[in-house]
């Protein structure tokens, strides 16, 4: 029978299918599709300012966005009352993963940790501005996954406002620690560690199949340690969480060849404590009337499945 599980510390149910388990056996792979004659993230094409890189030619680089949503040019102006509003006040980068076409899993270990102290300057650069409250760092790859260039590359939106999911997510960590003692990514790290959904872990990072997963193949890395921001991780700790990244990935590929995937980092906001971690989300879900309207998901492939394939992906 199906089963309702509930989020660790949200308030929020997903339906998981146990009798009628499946996976996708042909997965149809969408590639993006690029109107540009040529690329507008080769080094040789790219006609937007380079707002930080690494490597002389550049190997990543943090660039502003051509279309951002939000710019530091306007007044971040608030009206209240019943319609409230604010300035589109903020930056809006795109960060170019690679200067050659390679997918994420097949950068070098080296590669990886550069993007990921990319993310870390990037993320500091803008917290160190009193105006942002919340800097949000994604990757979107192909095209179910909302990708519209093919080179790698992932954004930066840093924002005047804390997202809903933080918001809630930093308000239940509270709730929860005031109720147990400790951290719930804790609890979950104690309770998880030994059970069928541990993907793996190393000395900084835990990796799993989140118990009540919205998304068949969702996988969190989380840290052990109690780091807020990107920028709060030592050298060891970004080449080890270059190192987790990079097999997560290549694993999630071994179980969903081809598959689009989002991963988006979380961390604190302004001036709050919270706990690093990053959520990794294979695009296999078609999201309709039901999860939209309730703000709840059926999920028809249980991550303990999901996490046995994986533990074999990756022998």
């Amino acid at each position: 029978m199906n089963e309702l599980r509930k989020h660790y510390f949200l308030d929020r149910w997903v339906i998981v299918s146990k009798d009628r388990a499946s996976r996708p056996h042909n997965l149809e792979v969408r590639e993006v599709n690029i109107r540009q004659k040529t690329c507008p993230l080769d080094r040789e094409t790219l006609d937007m300012p380079i707002v930080d890189k690494i490597g002389e030619p550049w190997t990543v680089a943090s660039i502003l966005n051509k279309y951002p949503a939000l710019t530091t040019d306007v007044p971040l102006d608030v009206e209240d009352g019943f319609f409230e509003t604010k300035g589109a006040y903020g930056s809006h980068e795109v960060i170019i993963d690679h200067y050659l076409h390679k997918n994420l899993e097949d950068f070098s270990d080296e590669h990886i940790t550069n993007l990921i102290e990319i993310y870390a300057r990037r993320t500091k650069y803008h917290m160190g501005n009193d105006k942002i409250q919340y800097v949000s760092v994604f990757r979107n790859s192909g095209a179910d996954a909302g990708a519209s260039i093919a080179h790698p590359h992932s954004q930066l939106v840093a924002l005047p406002v804390v997202p809903r999911q933080i918001y809630r997510e930093r308000g239940k960590l509270d709730e929860y620690f005031k109720m147990h003692g400790e951290n719930a990514f804790d609890t979950i790290y104690r309770e998880e560690k030994n059970g069928p959904r541990m993907l793996f872990e190393t000395l900084n990072f835990f990796v799993i199949a989140p118990f009540a997963s919205i998304f068949q193949g969702e996988t969190w890395i989380i840290s052990k340690q109690n780091v807020r921001t990107l920028f709060e991780l030592s050298k060891e700790q970004k080449q080890d969480l270059a190192l987790t990244l990079k097999k997560t990935i290549k694993g999630i590929q071994k179980v969903f060849p081809g598959v689009s995937y989002n991963f988006a980092v979380h961390q604190a906001p302004r001036g709050r404590d919270f706990r690093l971690h990053l959520e990794i989300m294979p695009r296999l879900n078609k999201f309709a009337g039901f999860e939209l309207s309730n703000d709840m998901y059926m999920n028809t492939l249980p991550p303990e499945n999901y996490a046995q394939e994986f533990r074999e992906a990756i022998k």
